[in-house]
């Protein structure tokens, strides 16, 4: 894959120089800034976060979570052990507001500590389809590069539906 992206850089890079000149070399040196800004404040969003997740589980948040999410953990992923659903819980109210990248650890622990199939596979599920409360990456990312950050009820009713449906379909299709 990496190939076929060095082709199409390599080739357009060429064309590029063809067409116009002047502006090939601009495009790479900007698009490089802006790149690396980018990634900055993207960089601290999520330490921002994983030190939020951090403190959560310092204060045993994570464990109050659990508790108070258990009733439904319980019946969206039967049969899992207590530390498991404290690791569900960090992960899912992680994505629900909008941090998932800083959930990761938690899910990976918790689909270790899974011992169904279905399980696991509903969490990945879960997880890609992303019910979002509070969007903050997204809005991060909107506000890097100067967009407006008005997503918060579209980004709620899409993540709604495709979890919905993706549970519903994990619930059908996976044995």
């Amino acid at each position: 894959m990496n190939a076929v992206f060095s082709i199409i850089l390599i080739s357009s890079c060429i064309v590029a120089l063809f067409i116009n000149p002047d502006a090939v070399l601009n495009s790479l040196l900007t698009g490089g800034k802006n790149g690396l800004d980018f990634s900055l404040k993207l960089f601290a969003v999520y330490a921002v976060w994983l030190s939020v997740l951090q403190l959560w589980k310092e204060l045993k948040f994570d464990s109050f979570l659990g508790r108070k999410l258990k009733p439904l953990l319980k019946k969206i992923f039967p049969n899992e052990t207590d530390d498991c659903y404290d690791d569900l819980s960090v992960n899912l109210s992680a994505n629900m507001l909008g941090m998932g990248s800083a959930g990761t650890p938690a899910g990976i622990n918790a689909t270790k500590k899974m011992s169904s199939k279905k399980n696991r596979t509903m969490l990945i599920v879960i997880n890609s389809s992303s019910v979002q409360i509070i969007p903050t990456t997204i809005i991060a990312m909107r506000s890097a590069l100067n967009a407006r950050t008005d997503i918060i009820l579209p980004s709620i009713i899409a993540t709604f539906f495709s979890t919905f449906l993706g549970f519903l379909l994990v619930k059908i299709f996976v044995k």
